[in-house]
């Protein structure tokens, strides 16, 4: 007697065809992929059929990691059992790559033997689809920032052995495209593990690169090396900006005091320029009346009330960052001003 196996597996609808036991076989993979921690099992179709000499016994599906071989685990069809579905659980598929379904009879003395190949069926695992976001982490805190982990894709909720995430930070001053002119450049990286979800903020401390700094974020299955995602390097300064914090109205009295709110992990290094309202009338033109400069890690000036005109007048204050080589930055606000007659 032959004996001929079926073996379908099946994630949606593609199929693959080859041969088994010297009889045809069809292996229907119904879309050959897979996502890499999802929630998701993969359903694995088999029938095999007995009909000539000898006899099989002990029939297993294999899942194994097509490129090293090794056996992630395997599901035993009962002795009459000759069709039906297999259920591979999602916690089986924790990293992306080729796997491989192989269905393996125990062969008698009279059984031909099968050669390996014509036994297996392939399944491609992707990484699920993260997003990488950054975020402040307060207005006061000028020496930490966030980064974000999201993806829409449901996580597999895994019984035993939940694996970890790593997050790696990499700090530099500049970006790849002008190291060649800039010479070696300045790199800080930094790791935090965290907890498999499907949205998280992770907070790291700023490594001080200087007044430009570029992040990388990569992100990756704690203990491996392949990577999930990776994003950067990303401008900070074109992230975040720059800010100008002062009252929207106030009445001078002896200066005001204007504040410049940095991007996370930057150094505030620029020009502070204060002019008049532009004018109402064609022609006329903006006034710039002081400018004050503030050198490398500092972020307060004040401006003497004697460049203001007497009563209510609308005032405008501008920051540019002076050492940037990709842009410079332009930030404005403005307030209103009340300078009264014997204040100075």
């Amino acid at each position: 007697m032959n004996m001929s196996f079926v073996l379908s597996v099946l994630c949606s609808q593609q199929s693959f065809l080859g041969y088994f036991l010297g009889e045809a076989v069809y292996l229907l993979l119904g879309e050959p992929g897979h996502v890499a921690l999802s929630n998701k099992t993969v359903s694995v179709d088999f029938q095999y059929l007995d009909g000539a000499n000898g006899t099989l016994r002990n029939v297993s599906v294999l899942l194994l990691e097509a490129n090293t071989n090794q056996t992630v685990t395997t599901k035993y069809l009962l002795t009459n059992q000759s069709q039906g579905t297999l259920e591979f659980e999602c916690f089986y598929f924790k990293e992306a790559g080729d796997y491989r379904f192989t269905m393996t009879p125990e062969a008698t003395d009279s059984s031909p033997p099968v050669p390996w190949w014509e036994r297996s069926a392939f399944l491609k695992v992707e990484w699920p689809v993260f997003h990488v976001d950054l975020n402040r982490t307060s207005k006061a805190a000028e020496g930490t920032f966030q980064v974000g982990l999201f993806t829409s894709q449901p996580l597999c909720l895994f019984p035993v052995d939940k694996p970890d995430i790593l997050v790696d930070v990499t700090f530099t001053n500049s970006l790849p495209e002008a190291r060649m002119s800039q010479g070696q450049p300045l790199e800080i990286r930094a790791s935090k593990r965290a907890e498999l979800a499907q949205g998280q903020w992770v907070e790291f401390g700023c490594a001080p690169v200087g007044p430009e700094a570029y992040v990388t974020v990569v992100l990756k299955l704690l203990g491996r090396d392949s990577v999930i995602t990776s994003t950067g390097p990303i401008d900070l300064a074109q992230k975040f900006g720059y800010a100008l914090v002062m009252a929207p109205e106030l009445t001078c009295e002896s200066g005001v005091e204007v504040r410049v709110l940095p991007p996370p992990c930057i150094f505030v290094q620029g020009v502070v320029a204060v002019f008049k309202e532009a004018p109402s009338r064609p022609g006329e033109r903006t006034i710039r009346l002081a400018e004050n400069r503030l050198t490398l890690g500092e972020s307060r000036t004040v401006f003497n009330c004697t460049l203001f005109d007497m009563g209510r007048n609308k005032y405008c204050f501008d920051f540019g960052v002076s050492s940037r080589s990709q842009f410079s930055a332009k930030e404005k606000e403005c307030m209103l001003i009340q300078r009264n007659i014997g204040w100075y």
